[in-house]
């Protein structure tokens, strides 16, 4: 399979449309997150005041402290102090998730080289109805039964994937403690792999919620091949399953999915989903599907820093723009760390969206107006893995 002309098309668009674990237990028990809680627009997640984001992001690049243009008839909004820090799409939920190590003595893993439990593999099919209210052109507004629902189903595929990635990323000085949790992580893809977790997309919503849960299992993987190495045979199984998954998500795009999806942010976590399993089986082909999907995106920033398809969220765009940049500035560390040239011919617009976004983080006032809407509160950055926070990105190289 490669890039179609749907891809180019979608890059031209964007161009002429928007110029501009006690210690009795196993590791995975003790990293295991409490129960959930609904979502909210991406997802829930205890959060974090505004002041306590505020120093991730007060060290910055001289070179893109770029501040969008004034002007425009937009109404001016007060700043207020609020956590701007974006939900989840698919994985975290409410106070379940700490830290990757864990402050939450139900979900702690500890300093020692213990047996590696199972995590629960996600299952094979899967056919979810979005959460959103179907007459919100937006899609931005929560049907609260349809997310309910929703929830009961989604809930333990997060908490299995949290479970991994608290695994994967937990830190420690004990080489032993460090190779162990590696391995453990890799037992449990393995047997996902053999299960075709994932493999069965029958919906719009499935597909698109998916996306997220990929990228988290592909970028946990690559880190624990840094600490044990992956023999012929893990190489073909996650080739084959992980492959699988990437494929049937390139063509999704290009067949089943809408015009919409195709642009917005549906597309960049999809492009980080592939391109993440192609740095880790070494596919050129989901490679250039992963940069193309930056293209995409970053070739739609406006002047001002503004995403146009995030934009018509309304009073949630901040929200969506913080959401959008995410896999983007994912894409381009990913190729860097990977010694991979990473060229673009939008590359400015990527640094002028995440001057915006980072700079309404810490004050939303310059957006809204921008925006032309107050915008509403959400929350939280603790429900990524240690991979997706947004202080771990290359939001200003």
């Amino acid at each position: 399979m490669k890039i179609t002309a749907y891809d180019v098309a979608a890059v031209l668009t964007a161009l002429l449309l928007f110029p501009g674990v006690s210690q009795s237990q196993s590791l995975v028990e003790n990293s295991q997150p409490a129960a959930t809680h609904g979502e909210e627009a991406f997802g829930t997640g205890a959060g974090t005041e505004a002041s306590n984001l505020a120093p991730m992001f007060e060290a910055t690049s001289a070179a893109h402290q770029k501040s969008p243009p004034q002007g425009g008839s937009a109404p001016p909004a007060a700043a207020a102090a609020r956590d701007y820090s974006i939900l989840t799409a698919s994985v975290a939920s409410s106070t379940d998730f700490q830290e990757a190590a864990g402050t939450s003595p139900s979900m702690r893993i500890t300093d020692r080289v213990q047996k590696c439990g199972k995590i629960e593999a996600p299952p094979a099919a899967l056919g979810t109805l979005s959460k959103y209210k179907q007459n919100d052109s937006s899609k931005s507004t929560i049907d609260e039964g349809a997310m309910a629902s929703r929830d009961k189903v989604v809930r333990p595929i997060r908490n299995a994937i949290r479970s991994l990635t608290n695994l994967a990323y937990a830190p420690s000085d004990n080489a032993a403690v460090v190779t162990a949790r590696a391995e453990c992580v890799l037992e449990n893809v393995d047997r996902w792999a053999k299960a075709g977790s994932l493999s069965e997309m029958k919906s719009v919503d499935a597909y698109l919620s998916r996306d997220r849960w990929v990228a988290e299992i592909a970028l946990a993987v690559k880190v624990a091949q840094t600490r044990v190495e992956l023999n012929p045979e893990r190489k073909l199984l996650y080739s084959q399953w992980l492959g699988g998954l990437a494929k049937d998500t390139m063509q999704a795009y290009q067949f089943r999915l809408g015009p919409k999806s195709r642009t917005n942010n549906h597309r960049y976590w999809a492009g980080l989903s592939v391109a993440a399993i192609g740095y880790l089986v070494n596919d050129q082909e989901f490679k250039a599907w992963g940069k193309m999907s930056f293209e995409i995106g970053a070739c739609q920033v406006d002047d001002f820093g503004l995403l146009p398809t995030e934009l018509a969220r309304g009073d949630r765009a901040l929200d969506y723009h913080v959401y959008a940049l995410r896999p983007l500035a994912a894409i381009k560390k990913l190729a860097s760390e990977s010694g991979d040239p990473f060229e673009s011919k939008c590359l400015e617009g990527f640094f002028r969206l995440a001057s915006l976004t980072r700079n309404a983080l810490l004050d939303p006032t310059e957006f809204e107006k921008l925006a032309g809407l107050r915008q509403k509160r959400s929350s939280q950055e603790n429900s990524y893995s240690a991979a997706l926070k947004l202080e771990a990105l290359p939001i200003y190289q």
